[in-house]
């Protein structure tokens, strides 16, 4: 137990190519018809979700709770329903994997999996196939984050740049623009992706798009974290953990630090550990700021605050992790040995200055 009596984080390490390769011979076995009718493309992917599927059960089996597995095979079945499948793909390869887990796995995870699976076919009876979209009219700026949304869809740079550039030269705030038009938009973008209504590709170029318009905004950013004056004397360093390549949460909280006054030192995402320990050391920062969006990267995330705890030089540093497993499971950031979760680059500013006193 750690703090709070919270359970510990213990990492789950599953062959996964092996079990999604026994997993697909099951389910081809088991459904032999439905197996002739899919395409290559799609049969490619069926063991793709198998690895994924597998990869969400380690992470639920390495903090006690199904609630990672549940999320992801509630995804999956939006998704798939989107490629064509039948509406009770994912349940049949639930079962499919069940199978053979049963068979394969030492008797504790068979018992826990087991109980897993049998939860998500539970609520799976019940996933809705919409997905409400994350910009509607009664929400702030929705007016500026829908054309923009269109354009970038549209890959029309220039009219994606001039609703920004309008934007601030109207008075609207980077901290607003960041919340309320390119934050959503993101958000919208992964709807829609899960709903097969842009490519993958379309999905990266919003992303490295609304990345460019951060570069650009970074003036405003600095302007408004009053630098020379009124500066916390406090330090964050930000990154993305891991092999994590989804660093534009990240950065975004690193922005929303610099505008409160922390002295912020983004080092972005895909970071070997030493470096992240060289960064807080150097830079004696008071708070490291953590990001995940994969759940696969967990132990990753572990092991990083581990080391950070273990060296004597920054072991005083606070630890603030955010990211979508985080949200998924509300006291993960207790297993996993952090000081505290935030779910917006808002409340990580909030959460942070609770945690360190400003020393101006």
């Amino acid at each position: 137990m750690n703090q709070a009596g919270s359970p510990v984080y213990h990492p789950v390490k599953l062959d996964r190519h092996y079990l999604a390769g026994k997993a697909l011979d099951q389910f081809e076995m088991k459904h032999p018809r439905t197996w002739r009718t899919r395409s290559a493309v799609q049969k490619m992917r069926v063991l793709e979700e198998f690895d994924d599927l597998i990869s969400s059960l380690e992470e639920s089996l390495a903090i006690n709770n199904p609630a990672i597995f549940i999320d992801h095979a509630c995804w999956a079945k939006v998704h798939l329903t989107s490629l064509h499948f039948p509406k009770n793909f994912v349940s049949l390869l639930l079962a499919a994997m069940g199978e053979v887990l049963k068979n394969e796995l030492p008797q504790d995870f068979r018992n826990q999996t087991r109980i897993f699976i049998t939860k998500s076919l539970a609520v799976l009876n019940d996933v809705s196939l919409s997905i409400p979209p994350y910009i509607t009219t009664d929400k702030p700026l929705a007016d500026v984050a829908r054309p923009f949304l269109a354009a970038v869809i549209e890959a029309d740079q220039v009219q994606g740049g001039r609703i920004i550039d309008d934007a601030v030269k109207s008075g609207i705030t980077v901290r607003d623009i960041y919340l309320h038009i390119l934050y959503p938009v993101l958000q919208e973008t992964g709807r829609l992706w899960q709903l097969q209504q842009v490519s993958i590709a379309q999905e990266h170029f919003i992303t490295a798009f609304v990345e460019t318009l951060m570069a650009r905004l970074h003036d405003q950013v600095f302007s408004s974290s009053g630098i020379g004056k009124g500066r916390r004397g406090t330090t964050v360093v930000a990154a993305g953990v891991g092999a994590e390549l989804h660093d534009i949460g990240i950065r975004m909280v690193a922005d929303f630090f610099d505008m409160d006054g922390w002295d912020t030192y983004y080092i972005g995402a895909n970071i070997p550990v030493q470096s992240v320990l060289d960064a807080a050391r150097d830079r004696k920062a008071d708070m490291v700021a953590l990001s995940t969006t994969m759940p696969r990267h967990l132990p990753d995330v572990q092991y990083l605050i581990r080391s950070l705890r273990a060296d004597e030089r920054i072991a005083g540093a606070k630890i603030l992790v955010g990211g979508y497993p985080f949200r998924i499971v509300p006291d993960l950031w207790k297993q996993i040995g952090a000081d505290a979760y935030a779910g917006t680059a808002e409340e990580a500013v909030a959460v942070a200055n609770r945690l360190v006193p400003e020393r101006r």
